[in-house]
């Protein structure tokens, strides 16, 4: 087991001063936070939010007869899975799933905000509660956003990285 502040690559430390190019580049690949690290992350927490919504779906179709919200989150809940092998099984460079899930998720979070004001009542709809299964999914949710946003960042610093040494 390698000790903290130690690449898995070499045992040597990351370097500290700002003349090294992993010092500048948190995310490198000698990083402790990989790609392949934060798509298994995200691809974990878009099953997770996808299980959530499953769940939110037989509530509302089953307990509720809401036949507007039930087929809602079980459109959400199977949209979640094909995201989630595009980012499993995409070329190293295509950040489309990212993007897809980083908006798609944004939208369903600014749905769900706009459901629970006041501005779903002048819309003509009943305003929601919050309810434990939103609060879990709002949570699962941001991280999602979250870690696309650093894979993004990542595969960005991996082409600079590449460009580099290609160069060299």
């Amino acid at each position: 087991m390698q000790g903290f502040g130690k690449s898995f690559q070499n045992d040597k430390p990351f370097p500290k001063n700002g003349n090294d190019e992993y010092a500048l580049y948190p995310l490198s690949r000698n990083s402790i936070m990989n790609k392949k690290s934060l798509v298994g992350i995200v691809v974990g927490l878009m099953i997770a939010t996808s299980a959530v919504y499953f769940v939110e779906t037989s509530e509302e179709l089953f307990e509720e007869q809401d036949m507007i919200k039930g087929p809602f989150f079980l459109a959400v809940a199977i949209a979640y899975i094909p995201v989630a092998y595009l980012m499993l099984s995409s070329k190293k460079t295509s950040s489309v799933p990212y993007v897809v899930a980083i908006a798609g998720t944004i939208g369903i979070m600014a749905l769900y905000a706009v459901t629970r004001t006041d501005l779903a009542v002048a819309l003509g709809m009943e305003a929601g509660s919050i309810g434990h299964l939103g609060i879990v999914s709002k949570v699962l949710q941001s991280g999602i956003v979250l870690g696309s946003v650093l894979t993004l960042f990542q595969m960005k610093t991996e082409r600079k990285i590449a460009a580099k040494e290609a160069r060299a």
